[in-house]
């Protein structure tokens, strides 16, 4: 790890640059992130290759910022389409607000289009080996447009049923940090990850801006729920597809990189050129602790 930030600073935030650069990109996102994370924290700080600067004032380790700044405004704004996900890997208000407020900084815009919320209390740390469902999208779950039932297995593994009335009033406050961005439209759309139809109906009730994407993981291959693919039709609901795992970067792994820090949270964000759809800049970013600290 970097010598400079070790022991220094209580939080600090890491910025991996645009990953497309490193030929990352295309691959398994917890594989994109680790990956990320050691080039920025273990490259050597006399490469020309890698530029990492630390901003000591406030704890960050930012790799290649110039170059995506160029990337951010070789389009005019709003010519780019700009989303991200963020993954907590604890239940925290305050990570939410680090994580938006560190998403607007390093971008160093005024807003982004869309960010989707994965928080699962009881993840498993095994990348991809708790799902809930398949869209439409995935090649075996055509059926699904017709709305097919939900399985017993799948009704078992449901976020409602693994995290229970306490996940849900968790998720509840979290979301509603989101829902202070938006107001502000510093969020244009605000969105939700791997929940059950009835969690997010529920969601969906209490919420002040109700969510406009649901995303439903495909690392196993079924079919939507009929409940859930109702929800979304009948809210208007975008309802995408994803293979991330519950957890991004599990602590351990972590631990491997930046010895003496816990990973708290991290966000993927992506940077389309609207009328090409084209992607233009992939990176990650992740907030961390010392350990030694019980937040």
């Amino acid at each position: 790890m970097i010598p400079t930030i070790t022991k220094n600073y209580q939080n600090v935030v890491i910025s991996t640059g645009n990953i497309i650069n490193n030929e990352l990109g295309q691959r398994k996102s917890n594989e994109e992130l680790y990956d990320g994370l050691k080039i920025t924290l273990h490259n050597n700080p006399n490469s020309e290759s890698v530029v990492v600067e630390i901003d000591k004032r406030h704890g960050r380790v930012l790799c290649a910022t110039q170059e995506l700044n160029s990337r951010l405004t070789e389009n005019g704004r709003n010519e780019i389409s700009i989303g991200a996900k963020i993954f907590l890997n604890k239940y925290s208000t305050e990570c939410i607000n680090q994580a938006v407020e560190a998403l607007l900084n390093i971008l160093n815009v005024t807003h982004v289009d869309n960010v989707v919320l994965a928080y699962h209390p009881n993840a498993s740390t095994v990348a991809s080996t708790t799902t809930l469902a398949t869209t439409a999208k995935s090649p075996c779950s055509e059926v699904s447009e017709s709305g097919s039932s939900t399985s017993v297995s799948d009704a078992a593994n449901s976020w409602s049923a693994r995290n229970g009335e306490q996940g849900i009033e968790e998720l509840k406050l979290l979301y509603k940090c989101l829902e202070k961005y938006a107001l502000k439209e510093q969020i244009k759309q605000l969105g939700i990850a791997d929940l059950d139809a009835k969690t997010l109906a529920e969601l969906y009730k209490s919420a002040e801006v109700v969510p406009t994407i649901a995303q439903v993981n495909l690392a196993t291959c079924c079919v939507v729920p009929a409940e859930l693919h109702e929800f979304c039709r009948d809210h208007e609901l975008v309802l995408n597809t994803h293979s991330d795992p519950e957890l991004l970067l599990a602590e351990e792994q972590f631990a491997c990189l930046a010895p003496g820090y816990t990973i708290d949270w991290c966000l993927r964000y992506q940077v389309h050129v609207r009328c090409r759809s084209v992607l233009t800049a992939k990176g990650y970013i992740v907030g961390a602790s010392q350990s030694s600290n019980d937040n």
